[in-house]
C-alpha cells in the first residue's frame, strides 16, 4: 500500500507540480493563483502529511480486525506476531511515548519476548494441592 501511495506522490510531483508551476507562472488568470499554488505547496510539502496518518489509521484498523476475528488463543498470537503487527505496534510504542522508533523496536521485542514466554511456561498450581 505504501509502495503504490509512493508511486502516486512521486508521478503528481513530475505531472502537477510542473504543470501546475508551468500554467501558474505563465497562461493563469489571477482568480487562479491561489488553487495553483496552494495545490503545487501541498503536493510538494503537505501530501504526506495527510495521507501519512490516514495509512497508519487503516493500519491499525487491520490488525484490530485479525484480533478481533481471531477466535483461540493460538490465532491471536500468530496475529500479533504478524509482521502488521509488529509495525503497527512498534509506531503506536514510540509516537505514544515519543520515543524513536529504535527503542520502541527494543521494547516490542521485549514485550514479545515476555508473551512468548509467559505462553510457553506450564501453568503452576498455585492452591498447594501437590504439597505434601
Amino acid at each position: 500500500m505504501i509502495f503504490r501511495i509512493t508511486l502516486l506522490w512521486i508521478f503528481g510531483l513530475v505531472t502537477i507540480v510542473p504543470y501546475g508551476t508551468y500554467h501558474l507562472l505563465f497562461t493563469a488568470e489571477r482568480d487562479e493563483y491561489a488553487l495553483l499554488i496552494t495545490l503545487v505547496l501541498f503536493w510538494i510539502f503537505g501530501f504526506w502529511g495527510v495521507v501519512g496518518p490516514l495509512v497508519s489509521a487503516w493500519k491499525v484498523r487491520q490488525v484490530f480486525r485479525a484480533l478481533e476475528t481471531a477466535a483461540s488463543r493460538e490465532k491471536f498470537l500468530e496475529v500479533l506476531r504478524s509482521a502488521d503487527s509488529r509495525e503497527v505496534a512498534i509506531d503506536l510504542i514510540a509516537s505514544e511515548n515519543r520515543i524513536p522508533k529504535f527503542l520502541a523496536k527494543k521494547i516490542y521485542a521485549l514485550a514479545m519476548k515476555r508473551l512468548t514466554a509467559e505462553v510457553s511456561a506450564p501453568a503452576q498450581d498455585v492452591s498447594g494441592a501437590d504439597r505434601h
